[in-house]
């Protein structure tokens, strides 16, 4: 995550270990997070806790199989200020004291994968329900981007003419028909408008949620 000591020997590193390893540094700020009610939690994304008793009794192929090879992680509040419909995604985690923000703070993850059914090879992401990533955050564009999966099996990703913009790393990522998609790599980090993501992978997902499930 932006702003995060130590971000850059993060990135650094080879393997999908480095983002548990990353995950566990920011859990540690953080050690008694709560947990949202299923009518709290952010869209289409997916609980931590969730995931546990998977990752205990499916072996990394197995887990992958179920819930996805590709996952954005994002620290997410479950009030919405001013009666506002959009669930406010936490940022910027070393701005003044961690603590304040703990009391409606939960670990979520959004899985990079097409809704059953789907013949789409692109995974589509934005504010409205149809898509398949749903971010009910102001910042992010009704339809903001999509990614799909690249020879290689790696995620490729394209902005979709968002109003404000997809980064990777912090470089800006082309909307379609303005340039290439861009790849992405465990640990990277990604913002879509204003909300921030770490990218990983099911094998360092299914690690981070043991750790800490077992913790």
């Amino acid at each position: 995550m932006q702003g995060c000591s130590g971000e850059s020997e993060w990135r650094t590193e080879e393997g999908s270990g480095v983002v548990a390893r990353l995950w566990l540094k920011l859990a540690g700020r953080w050690p008694n997070l709560p947990t949202m009610s299923e009518a709290q939690i952010p869209g289409s994304a997916v609980l931590i806790e969730s995931l546990y008793e998977d990752a205990q009794r499916l072996e990394p192929e197995a887990f992958e199989a179920r819930h996805g090879s590709g996952f954005l992680l994002v620290s997410a509040r479950a009030d919405s200020p001013g009666g506002s419909t959009s669930t406010v995604m936490l940022m910027g985690f070393d701005q003044g004291d961690p603590n304040e923000h703990t009391a409606n703070l939960s670990l979520v993850v959004y899985p990079l994968r097409a809704k059953k059914g789907s013949a789409d090879p692109l995974i589509t992401m934005g504010r409205q329900a149809q898509h398949d990533v749903v971010i009910p955050d102001k910042s992010v564009t009704r339809f903001h981007a999509f990614a799909k999966v690249g020879e290689n099996g790696e995620f490729l990703l394209q902005d979709a003419g968002s109003t404000n913009g997809t980064t990777v790393n912090g470089a800006s990522v082309p909307p379609r028909g303005t340039g290439p998609p861009t790849p992405l790599k465990p640990g990277d980090n990604v913002r879509l408008g204003q909300v921030e993501f770490t990218f990983t992978d099911a094998r360092a997902l299914r690690e981070f949620v043991l750790q800490v499930g077992g913790g």
